[in-house]
């Protein structure tokens, strides 16, 4: 009898060995799985799901949780160099993450942006001092702006881009423009993003930064107005944030190509700067 027992015990626990899933990895494993073996670390982290959305979204928020955000310091690096090194700035964190979505064949491009920036007089003196040594691609960051590199994947359902930020966490447009743009608390994973108040150029460039398409009206104008519900297009102060997108994402792209020094246009991003804080005003006092 007691030896019917023991092998109906030792039955069950076999069993329950075969049923058990296997342990997830560690995050130190992880690590060192990115720098063995970038295609199963990219396929791990992604999940099994199907949908280029939901395997965009793991990818990106994986980094920005795990990833140390690390100042720029104008080296350049290569995916493995940034992986070995566990965090970067924006453009660090975006390379890192095309190249897990290259591993998954997932469509991507690459998006230029400037947003409008806490003011910051002493990033005017460093700004100038960048455009004297290396050109007027140095303008897209001043006193009250700064640059930002993330990602536009190909939604194949929706027949669609969709921005993926992989310093912010930020995914989706509804995610992504409340992030950017909202008046109140916003959603994001990256230390710096308070300072960044909201962009008025989304660019998405060729490798020889030419303009493939100017994003700036899609999220800045229509995704900023739809935050609101509408709203924002009846406040006194939105056709003239709608004419500052319009003129000052076009010189931005002159900016990035290194046609045009941004900071001759100093002005005009105050005049938007304000702009923002009215419009901000305006809606909590309608």
């Amino acid at each position: 009898m007691k030896k019917n027992i023991f092998l109906v015990a030792l039955l069950g626990l076999s069993l329950f060995s075969c049923n058990q899933k296997p342990a997830e990895p560690t995050i130190e494993e992880l690590y060192q799985l990115a720098q063995e073996d970038l295609p199963q670390f990219a396929s791990k982290i992604a999940g099994d799901s199907d949908s280029d959305f939901d395997r965009t979204q793991n990818i990106v928020k994986w980094f920005a949780k795990n990833f140390d955000w690390k100042s720029t310091d104008y080296k350049k690096r290569t995916a493995e160099e940034i992986i070995a090194r566990q965090g970067g700035n924006c453009n660090e964190l975006a390379i890192v993450s095309k190249a897990c979505m290259d591993e998954l064949d997932i469509k991507y491009r690459t998006v230029r942006e400037i947003n409008l920036h806490v003011n910051t007089p002493r990033r005017q003196g460093s700004a100038e001092a960048r455009v004297a040594k290396a050109g007027n691609r140095s303008s897209v960051f001043g006193q009250r702006h700064n640059d930002h590199v993330w990602i536009e994947v190909y939604d194949p359902q929706s027949d669609r881009w969709f921005p993926a930020d992989p310093s912010m966490g930020a995914v989706g447009e509804d995610e992504w423009i409340a992030a950017r743009y909202g008046f109140g608390d916003r959603y994001t994973l990256n230390p710096i993003s308070d300072d960044m108040i909201a962009p008025f150029a989304v660019l998405v460039l060729d490798k020889d930064r030419n303009l493939i398409e100017n994003r700036s009206t899609h999220y800045g104008v229509d995704g900023f107005n739809g935050l609101y519900d509408n709203q924002l297009e009846r406040l006194p102060s939105w056709e003239k944030w709608k004419a500052g997108i319009a003129d000052l994402s076009q010189k931005a792209a002159g900016a990035f190509k290194g046609d045009i020094n941004l900071h001759t246009h100093t002005e005009e991003i105050k005049d938007l700067w304000e702009t923002y804080f009215a419009l901000k005003e305006e809606f909590n006092n309608n």
